[in-house]
């Protein structure tokens, strides 16, 4: 009887250890690469949901003055967007005090059109997908610097796309608020 307990004890073990690794390898870990691309595409969409939401007429509306308006929320997100990208992912140095006059000018003359905002964030939102989707491991793997910030750190390309995300959450958290005040139901949510 004893030796029947130690060979089904050891039976188990062994049944339960390849069931372990049966199902462990069943269960790998998603490709990071994909999942954070469905996430930009879904970041996209949501963005838009909102930014069609407010009525034309509206885009001028501002919470307070202290703020910028809903359409230059819009706008900033698609314009600021381009920039990190060139600067982060693609290289391109950091612009002139002049460039910056202008860009804000040309953000300020989009701000007041839906249509353009729309268009200035599909835009936006295409090119970085674009980048994001045509970009190898090692590529997202590269690092930048962030040259507007004194301790200049460095920090993996992929990083640069959080960094936007992050940036565009922001912005369309505070437009969100315009809506409410309008009046205006939001879109749903959506988690990512």
């Amino acid at each position: 009887m004893k030796k029947f307990s130690i060979y089904f004890t050891l039976g188990l073990l062994v049944m339960s250890t390849i069931a372990f690794v049966k199902f462990e390898s069943k269960t790998t870990k998603p490709d990071n690469t994909k999942t954070y691309f469905k996430m930009l595409v879904e970041s996209k969409s949501y963005t838009l949901q909102i930014a069609e939401a407010m009525p034309a007429n509206k885009y001028s509306f501002k919470p307070t003055d202290s703020v910028r308006s809903f359409g230059e929320q819009m706008a900033h997100i698609a314009t600021s967007s381009i920039f990190l990208i060139d600067l982060f992912v693609k290289g391109k140095p950091m612009p002139s005090q002049e460039d910056f006059a202008t860009a804000a000018t040309k953000e300020l003359e989009v701000s007041t059109s839906k249509e353009a905002c729309i268009q200035a964030l599909k835009e936006s939102y295409d090119l970085i997908i674009n980048t994001y989707k045509n970009m190898s491991d090692d590529e997202l793997n590269e690092f930048f610097i962030v040259p507007f910030d004194p301790e200049q750190p460095a920090f993996t390309k992929d990083k640069a796309f959080q960094f936007v995300n992050e940036h565009t959450a922001h912005h369309r958290g505070q437009a969100l608020v315009s809506l409410r005040m309008q009046g205006i139901k939001a879109p749903n949510y959506k988690l990512y």
